[in-house]
């Protein structure tokens, strides 16, 4: 499987490689990273990582695993780590927003990884916590982040847009607005807002982001 910047990635990152036991047609790498960033007035981090990332088959539709295998993380909620181990690099809407619009690995590793094992070594070594904020855990963290895009705040409406972009763009625009406003939702300002979400992912997406947050 041809993975899109992962050359790159490698000549960026020349102690990280390929893993040589593969199942399902999974790409496994095993290594470590060097970690050196800063933001704004924040300290400079230099840390070396150790990481294993398990890229899918179904890849860019289905997001890579990254797990920190070195025991640098504590095995902590409050560090964003998920129950089997792997990293939480934000949450699935925006990983997967994100990955249909850029399928580039070395693009996302920089714009997902990067951030979260900084945030996370300040946190760790200074006390400062996620100095780019954070998201709440599960079903809460993937509404927050779903709010944050939409610009309504009701679990209902938000349940309702997502039922929406589930639908045929013809037959979505019948259904009343999500926004309550008392207008079908192809009358209502709100379908260009919730259009440019229908590009971003499949139907099928939302119909089981739908199931999540109910």
């Amino acid at each position: 499987m041809k993975i899109n910047g992962l050359d790159r990635f490698f000549k960026e990152n020349p102690l990280m490689g390929y893993e040589p036991v593969t199942r399902d047609g999974e790409t496994r790498l095993k290594g470590k990273v060097q970690l050196h960033h800063s933001y704004e007035n924040y300290p400079v981090v230099q840390q070396l990582i150790e990481l294993q990332i398990i890229i899918p088959p179904g890849y860019p539709n289905d997001p890579p695993v990254f797990e920190e295998i070195g025991g640098f993380i504590p095995r902590a909620d409050d560090y964003h780590i998920n129950p089997n181990g792997s990293l939480c690099l934000g949450s699935p809407f925006r990983v997967d927003t994100f990955l249909r619009d850029n399928s580039d690995f070395l693009v996302f590793f920089n714009a997902f990884f990067i951030p979260y094992i900084y945030a996370v070594a300040l946190k760790k070594d200074l006390g400062i916590n996620f100095v780019f904020g954070e998201l709440k855990h599960g079903t809460e963290g993937e509404l927050e982040d779903f709010a944050s895009v939409i610009g309504l705040i009701n679990q209902s409406e938000l349940v309702a847009c997502a039922d929406v972009l589930s639908l045929k763009k013809r037959i979505a625009n019948k259904k009343p607005c999500p926004c309550n406003c008392g207008l079908r939702l192809g009358k209502c300002v709100a379908h260009h807002r919730l259009n440019k979400l229908r590009k971003s992912l499949p139907r099928n997406w939302y119909q089981k982001f739908k199931t999540r947050i109910m």
